[in-house]
Formats: C-alpha cells, structure tokens, sequence
C-alpha cells in the first residue's frame, strides 16, 4: 500500500514538474511504478485460490511454480525499470537546460567564453581603441 501511495504522490508531482518543463521520464517512472504495484497487489489476491486451482485442474506443483514464475518475473521487471527511469531522472534533471546559440560541450554544460571574455558594448578587442560615445 505505501508504494501505491508513493507511486500516486510521485506522478501528482512529476506531472506538476512537467507542465513547468520537467522530465518525462519521471512520469513514466511513476505510472510504471502504479501499475506494476497495483498488478501485484491484484496478483496477491488471485494467487490466495492456487489451492483450487490444483484440485480443479489437476496441475501438478512444477505447474504450478511456473505459472508463479512467470507473473513475477515481469513484475519485477518492471519495478525495475520504474526505478531505473527515476535514476536517470534524477541524473538527467540535474543539468542545466541548453540555451540557444550558446555553444556546449556533449554533456549539455556552456564551453568556457572565448579568450579575453566576451567584450563589452562599445570596447573593442585588445590593442584597439574603443571608439568615443556620440555626444
């Protein structure tokens, strides 16, 4: 019951993050997160008639481990991947955003300024003389 709670809060507030230009992949990693939850849960309660199911249809208790097996080996997958998308989240949304025509380096970081720095409005570049303001 915490993760569904947790998986509800966490996407109310990834989803608030990307109307504000947050990452998308917390919203994946959150939705992943409440399904993958919720189906858990519901295979919890399914799973409480496995005694009827071997009476019924006469499995034997290798079937029977498969057929466990093979429901949570995608659920834990997929709890997997939801905290995977978080990681990179996190890791993704600690950089700072890119700006137009300003050169980067791969990472999405600003290169350093040119040699001498950006000149200033109405200074020339070193060695000649700024020109002389009107007036």
């Amino acid at each position: 019951m915490l993760l569904l709670v947790v998986g509800l809060l966490g996407l109310v507030f990834a989803i608030r993050g990307r109307v504000r230009g947050g990452s998308g992949l917390m919203v994946a990693a959150f939705a992943i997160m409440l399904a993958a939850t919720a189906a858990g849960i519901a295979w919890q309660f399914v799973s409480l008639d496995a005694a009827a199911w071997i009476r019924t249809n006469h499995l034997s208790v290798d079937e029977l481990n498969l057929i466990f097996l093979a429901v949570a080996i995608p659920l834990d997958v997929a709890a997997v991947l939801s905290w995977l998308l978080v990681a990179l989240a996190v890791v993704k949304g600690g950089r700072p955003p890119r700006q137009a025509g300003v050169p980067q380096y791969p990472g999405g970081y600003p290169m350093p300024a040119p040699p001498y720095g950006n000149p200033h409005p109405g200074y020339g570049p070193p060695g000649q003389q700024a020109p002389r303001p009107p007036g």
